[in-house]
């Protein structure tokens, strides 16, 4: 009897421990920018039991000249949607688990762009993220200063 108090106990410390686990994932993404000193944001692509790609930021923000590391599994690809991608690259292959970006220094004068960075004061690129044929989109942001 002593001792299946003891597993009892064991058992609903592991359960509310598992809870608190679950409930530490935040619910509130960070956005990505630029690392200080530097003119790379790095994004972390993560993987479920089920190999669906897991969203480790909000959104992407980086300015012209700027670029976006994506580091995960050995193989993925994202492709930029509606044919509208910042140096005219729909898709990137990863390289030994890498994929970068480079925003061009001279987007925000690109004819194509130009009209929406003037009405919203920044230029969305809607791209997805495929891991095993599993798509995940965080949006990328291009701003002028912020």
């Amino acid at each position: 009897m002593k001792y299946c108090k003891s597993i009892g106990i064991l058992i609903f410390v592991g359960v509310v421990s598992g809870c608190s686990v679950a409930q530490e994932r935040p619910t509130k993404l960070p956005s990505s920018y630029a690392l200080p000193g530097t003119t790379t944001a790095v994004v972390g692509i993560a993987v479920d039991k089920k190999g669906i790609p897991l969203e480790t930021v909000k959104e992407v923000v980086l300015k012209p000249g700027e670029k976006v590391v994506l580091a995960g599994p050995d193989r993925f690809f994202i492709y930029f949607k509606n044919n509208k991608a910042p140096s005219g690259i729909t898709r990137y292959e990863s390289k030994s688990g890498v994929v970068t970006v480079t925003i061009p220094k001279d987007i925000f004068e690109n004819p194509r762009f130009s009209e929406e960075y003037k009405k919203n004061k920044f230029i969305r690129f809607d791209y997805a993220i495929n891991v095993n044929g599993k798509e995940l989109d965080p949006p990328l942001i291009i701003k002028n200063n912020d």
